[in-house]
C-alpha cells in the first residue's frame, strides 16, 4: 500500500497540521517557532517568560527542524527509507519515503525539511486512522 503526496503549501501551513494531525511539541529553548497571531513573525524560542507548555503551544506555531522530524518518525517505529534530491527534465523537488507497518508512504517538497514534515504528518494521520478501526 503507498501514500503519494505533492507538496504545494508553506512550511508554516505543514507544522498546524502536523498540530492538528496530533504532533504535541513539548517546548524546548532553541526551538523555531511562529507567532499564531502573526504566523510570518518566526523566532527563536529563547526565554519561556514563566509560560507553561500549553500556553507556548497556545501562543506559538512549532516548527520541527530536519533532525526533529526524522525523530518523530522513528519514535513511531517508521523507517527513512530515502530522503533526497529527485530531478528530471520537467522538476527538481525533495523526495521521502517513509516506511511503517507495510506501508510506504512517498512525498515531495520544495526542500527537504517540507517533504519529511509532510510524511510525518502522512503517518500520523495514518496511525490515527488504524487506532479507529
Amino acid at each position: 500500500m503507498g501514500i503519494r503526496i505533492m507538496v504545494g503549501e508553506t512550511f508554516i501551513t505543514i507544522a498546524e497540521d502536523l498540530e492538528l494531525a496530533g504532533l504535541i511539541w513539548q517546548p524546548e529553548i532553541g526551538d523555531e517557532v511562529a507567532y499564531r497571531e502573526q504566523k510570518n513573525m518566526v523566532s527563536i524560542l529563547v526565554d519561556p517568560q514563566g509560560l507553561t507548555p500549553p500556553e507556548l503551544r497556545t501562543i506559538f506555531v512549532w516548527l520541527p527542524t530536519v533532525e526533529q522530524i526524522v525523530l518523530q518518525v522513528e519514535a513511531r517505529q517508521a523507517i527513512l527509507f530515502h530522503a533526497g534530491l529527485e530531478l528530471s527534465s520537467s522538476t527538481v523537488q525533495y523526495k521521502t519515503v517513509i516506511q511503517a507497518s507495510g506501508t510506504k508512504i512517498e512525498t515531495h517538497g520544495e526542500n527537504l525539511r517540507s517533504a519529511l514534515a509532510v510524511g510525518l504528518r502522512t503517518l500520523l494521520l495514518k496511525d490515527a486512522q488504524e487506532t479507529l478501526h
